[in-house]
């Protein structure tokens, strides 16, 4: 091989050069403090709701998608939709207040930023139901006094106690109650409401999902930041676990009254249109026409404790 061949050879063999001047994007922007805060900087939410899970929506829905007539003939039916509408919104106002308090009291940077974003969440979740009660011709004084009508005393107690974390101003606590407790209820809340509105409105199905969908990413940072919080601290772990068992005997509390003050109403609602919900699979290997509307909401009331005890796994509280 001559000298030309052997030079050209080395050339093509030789790596690319590196750029002089290259972005170091790997480089964390804040602290770190022992948890993932690149997953749930702003950024992460930009690409996650309005680039994807909000994409095309008018109000967290397809605008092109419409409610089943029988939602206006039907004043039952029509009553239920509004109450239930308004119990989504008795914890959307809980979240939107307490979750702003805690920007302001947040200890790092990482977690400013996220609750920054969990804050826009939150109000977007209370405009697009009130948004939808003012669809169905409920104006903000008559939706106050529904809201009002809908908190029982049971669930006053549980949002008490939620608020009060926030208001003491004792972070760890408030992001147990909203991040960890309130939140993780809505899994298999909103799972059952998406399914069980799905034929009579699809549209509010859609916005349940979306809600949904944010909510999951609020437990991911809660359990993050405060499984670190526990593994640093053996007070921290014994503060929480009391919390937790706390908010854990109101909650239950909370279902039994809804069980005691509506089921009624919403079986004779449900009997009217099984024609049409009947064979929704409300839960696994369940249809609605062969399940109680009580029984429905203690398959619920169960799906919530256990998914509570994994929310504590999750944290490493394992003996709650």
């Amino acid at each position: 091989m001559n000298s030309v061949s052997q030079a050209n050879g080395a050339l093509l063999a030789a790596p690319d050069p590196q750029p002089e001047h290259e972005l170091q994007r790997e480089n964390p922007c804040f602290t770190n403090n022992g948890w993932d805060g690149k997953t749930y900087d702003i950024q992460a939410w930009l690409e996650r709701a309005p680039w994807r899970t909000l994409r095309n929506t008018e109000y967290g829905y397809d605008p092109a998608q419409t409610a089943n007539p029988v939602l206006w003939e039907d004043p039952l039916i029509n009553e239920i939709y509004k109450l239930d509408i308004a119990t989504f919104l008795t914890a959307e106002e809980v979240s939107v207040s307490g979750i702003s308090k805690l920007v302001s009291q947040a200890p790092d940077e990482a977690s400013r930023i996220f609750l920054a974003t969990q804050t826009l969440d939150e109000a977007r979740h209370y405009e697009i139901f009130c948004r939808r009660l003012a669809d169905f011709g409920v104006a903000p004084a008559e939706r106050n006094e529904l809201i009002s009508r809908v908190t029982t005393r049971e669930m006053k107690e549980f949002y008490d106690l939620i608020r009060e974390q926030a208001n003491n101003g004792d972070y760890v606590g408030a992001l147990v109650a909203h991040n960890i407790v309130l939140e993780g209820m809505a899994y298999p809340v909103y799972r059952y409401e998406i399914k069980y509105w799905s034929k009579l409105d699809p549209c509010l199905s859609r916005m349940i999902q979306s809600a949904f969908a944010d909510e999951v990413r609020h437990v991911g940072f809660g359990e993050a930041f405060i499984a670190n919080e526990i593994r640093r601290s053996p007070d921290v772990r014994n503060r929480v676990r009391a919390l937790t068992h706390d908010c854990n005997r109101l909650m239950t509390s909370m279902f039994e009254a809804v069980i005691h003050k509506y089921i009624g109403l919403y079986q004779e609602a449900a009997n009217a249109h099984m024609d049409l919900m009947g064979d929704i699979q409300i839960f696994p290997g369940m249809k609605m026409a062969d399940v109680s509307e009580e029984d429905q909401v203690r398959q619920l009331l169960f799906e919530i404790q256990t998914e509570y005890k994994q929310r504590l796994a999750h944290i490493g509280l394992t003996d709650n």
